[in-house]
């Protein structure tokens, strides 16, 4: 490590002394292409269907990454411009759109993009085809006639919008040398092709704001990290980020008692965090945690927002410089009650993209459980009826049948994931049975001194830190393949060592017990 940071500093001082010192550029006026109004005419006799209608930005493409701007609140009257005042804090947005409510078809006749007094030119975009293919396609809405209108082939998502071009934008940023793995500490030069662009960057992952470090030279990495960059310049709309993963040295190896977890979820899975990397090293295991989280989020938004949320947010990047990785975990969520089939194809591809980088990666489905309530849509088996399996009741508030209900839900994902899916076959980590069986325990008097499950809860669904340290053994029981009595700490728990060892008994029984967690034989 030493003679990296020698090596890096010889480097840096000659790449210094050769590059010239830069300063923030100087401000200029408002751009032109800074959105300040749309102006919005219905489709004949429709105009109470666009109550709701967003005004959206753009950096990034024609279809994503967008950000509302404005809405229309109250609908507008019939066969008349409605002006939407527009608040863009200053932003240029090369993408800009108008996005309908749900049930409107679009019903659009026209619709302008005013900077001031300017009307914005761009090339229009929008949502494909028309209603009965009645030949009423996006274009129409942008066509300056108001007599004819703009409707989609579906009820709901649709928008129609105009794209600045390249000229309205900061030209991207290009890093050198591009992430990747490298053997040794690097130094990345930053530029972009627009001339007098400010670039701004983190080595963290997260998108750089206003706030974040100016690029003023080479940047240092000398570890492993993340490095993102976007250029602005005032009267321009700011680059598209660029995301570079740099992976230095080799990769660690892994070995007997070597552990390197992922865990992609929202505030159930945060459950483990800085729960299951103490309990392992505490059982002798070398553990390194990571996680990708949004609180309330399901699966698929998980895949769709890399750079949201906590962690290792940019999951791609991560899944390479982390690599190799032993364990990768989703966590479906029954909040959105999402169908086996949705949960299926995005744990799918998370678990495809670990295993780029790290082919043998043990894909697991952390199951999660019911409220306190012992209730909610898979406690309750308000599956899709066509994805229900034979024999699944109500739990009608038995806190049991509800966590028996939730693992039946992911085996019907694990199961349709395995069908197809080439790496090693997916498991569960069974923390729903586990529930199930502590409450069953305290209920029972075999954790001496408790005598209520509610202890394990914080909320009607987070966990207290007896919870969290309850469901990190269990986790840590299907990592390491091994029981953790005797081994694990109480930590700050709160337990008492008699306690804990009835716990730890009651996370064995049940891991070694569940054929889909992989140690008992089918």
């Amino acid at each position: 490590m030493a003679r990296n940071r020698l090596w890096l500093s010889t480097l840096l001082l000659a790449v210094l002394l050769s590059v010239p010192a830069t300063t923030a550029p100087a401000a200029e006026e408002a751009s032109a292409a800074v959105v300040t109004r749309v102006r919005i005419y219905p489709k004949a006799d429709q105009a109470k269907l666009l109550k709701g209608t967003r005004v959206t930005g753009s950096v990034t493409s024609a279809t994503n990454d967008f950000v509302e701007l404005a809405k229309l609140k109250d609908a507008p009257a019939d066969n008349a411009w409605a002006e939407v005042p527009v608040d863009a804090k200053g932003e240029v947005y090369r993408f800009v759109k108008i996005e309908t409510p749900p049930n409107s078809f679009g019903a659009v006749a026209e619709v302008e993009f005013y900077a001031g007094g300017k009307k914005l030119a761009g090339a229009g975009f929008g949502t494909q085809g028309s209603r009965d293919d009645n030949g009423n396609t996006f274009e129409r809405a942008l066509d300056g006639d108001t007599r004819t209108f703009f409707e989609g082939k579906a009820h709901d998502n649709q928008y129609v919008g105009i794209d600045l071009g390249e000229a309205a934008q900061v030209r991207p940023v290009a890093a050198t040398p591009a992430g990747g793995p490298h053997g040794a500490p690097v130094a990345v030069e930053l530029t972009s092709a627009t001339p007098g662009a400010e670039i701004r960057y983190t080595l963290d992952g997260r998108e750089p704001g206003r706030d974040a470090k100016v690029y003023a030279g080479p940047v240092a990495v000398g570890e492993s990290a993340v490095l993102v960059a976007v250029a602005r310049k005032p009267g321009l709309a700011r680059s598209v980020t660029l995301v570079a993963p740099y992976r230095i040295g080799a990769a660690a190896a892994g070995g007997a008692g070597r552990y390197a977890t992922f865990h992609v979820g929202n505030s159930l899975t945060d459950t483990l965090d800085g729960w299951l990397k103490p309990v392992m090293e505490s059982a002798g295991y070398t553990h390194a945690f990571y996680r990708f989280t949004i609180p309330g989020a399901p699966t698929d938004w998980l895949w769709a927002h890399p750079g949201q949320g906590f962690g290792e947010s940019r999951y791609r990047e991560a899944f390479l410089i982390r690599a190799p990785l032993t364990d990768v975990f989703t966590q479906p969520f029954e909040g959105h009650n999402r169908s086996v089939a949705n949960e299926a194809e995005h744990s799918a591809r998370f678990f495809a993209a670990a295993r780029e980088h790290s082919p043998d990666v043990q894909p697991w489905l952390y199951s999660q459980w019911p409220v306190r309530s012992g209730t909610g849509n898979w406690a309750e088996a308000k599956w899709r009826k066509e994805e229900a399996p034979a024999g699944v009741r109500p739990s009608g508030g038995d806190y049991a049948v509800g966590c028996e209900n939730h693992l039946r839900y992911f085996e019907a994902v694990r199961e349709r994931i395995n069908k197809t899916w080439k790496g090693k076959p997916v498991l569960i980590v069974p923390t729903a049975r586990a529930m199930a069986e502590a409450k069953r325990a305290v209920e029972a008097g075999a954790v001496p001194g408790l005598s209520d499950s509610g202890d394990f809860y914080s909320d009607d669904l987070h966990l207290s830190p007896r919870g969290r340290w309850f469901v990190a053994n269990v986790v840590a029981a299907c990592v390491g393949r091994a029981s953790p009595e005797g081994r694990t700490a109480v930590l700050n728990s709160g337990l008492t060592e008699p306690q804990a060892a009835a716990l730890r008994k009651v996370a064995w029984d049940v891991v070694s017990g569940y054929e889909c967690a992989g140690l008992k034989k089918q």
